[in-house]
């Protein structure tokens, strides 16, 4: 469990079971998941479900829910704890307008793979990522993709909004070593969390994580030419460390740091 105060105090869970029986118990918050790997068997509004991989789950605050293992490889779950305050934040800036009573997606269990696949890859960037921009851009795309599937309604069309999004995009290449926040961007192009990555991807082909470690590498790359050691030039360039850095490089430029030092 790993807790995100700066994100409206959501907090992530990525965790495998085996054995574990949960007894009846309910949560303060939305529960918003995927099952990725086993069967979950699990009794909730009612009913009993079995729930297999590939499977989205939406619980509201005070469902009442138990279970364990649905086979005996166990399950293996990934999960975001949502504050009402939150969720209802976080909608109001995704749909433009705020979100009356409680969200009810229908069903707390909905069998949508292509979905779920997305939902797992997005909670891995919002559990394990060093950096805030990639985790706030993560969060926004996580829950517009599961508004987009399972509650379009929700979603309000607007049309484009550009905002100050030069402004921004200059901001960010002033701070390619800082991490550097959405909230941040947002206050330069006064515009909410969903418009700045929408304008942001329109005015420069990313979103604006992709754009700032693209930035970040292309640092690196000037620091190794002018001499520095690859874990100087990770530390120079606000990566976490020489192995975070080495894997995004790679990604970006095709081979490896010292390998690119090396000429």
């Amino acid at each position: 469990m790993r807790s995100r105060p700066e994100l409206h105090g959501i907090e992530t869970l990525s965790a495998r079971y085996r054995t574990q029986t949960f007894k009846p118990h309910a949560h303060d918050e939305y529960l918003i998941g995927v099952i990725d790997g086993g069967v979950h068997s699990v009794w909730c509004r009612g009913e009993m479900n079995r729930v297999p991989r590939g499977s989205v789950v939406t619980m509201r605050p005070g469902d009442i829910h138990h279970g364990g293992a649905g086979s005996e490889t166990g399950w293996r779950q990934r999960m975001l704890y949502i504050p009402e305050a939150a969720m209802r934040a976080l909608l109001e800036d995704l749909g433009g307008r705020a979100l009356n009573g409680t969200l009810d997606f229908g069903a707390a269990f909905h069998a949508r793979p292509g979905l779920a696949q997305n939902i797992a890859t997005l909670h891995e960037v919002l559990h394990a990522s060093e950096h805030r921009l990639a985790r706030d851009v993560a969060l926004e795309r996580l829950l517009g993709a599961l508004l987009g599937e399972l509650a379009p309604q929700i979603s309000a069309n607007r049309s484009p909004d550009r905002g100050r999004i030069a402004e921004a995009v200059d901001y960010l290449g002033d701070r390619v070593e800082e991490d550097v926040s959405l909230d941040d961007l947002c206050r330069v192009t006064g515009l909410r969390r969903r418009q700045t990555i929408d304008a942001f991807r329109r005015a420069t082909g990313l979103p604006p994580h992709a754009w700032h470690l693209q930035q970040k590498v292309l640092l690196v790359k000037r620091l190794l030419r002018a001499g520095l050691t690859p874990a100087e030039a990770a530390a120079q360039a606000g990566f976490a460390d020489q192995s975070h850095m080495g894997r995004h490089f790679r990604a970006i430029v095709g081979t490896t740091p010292r390998a690119y030092a090396r000429g």
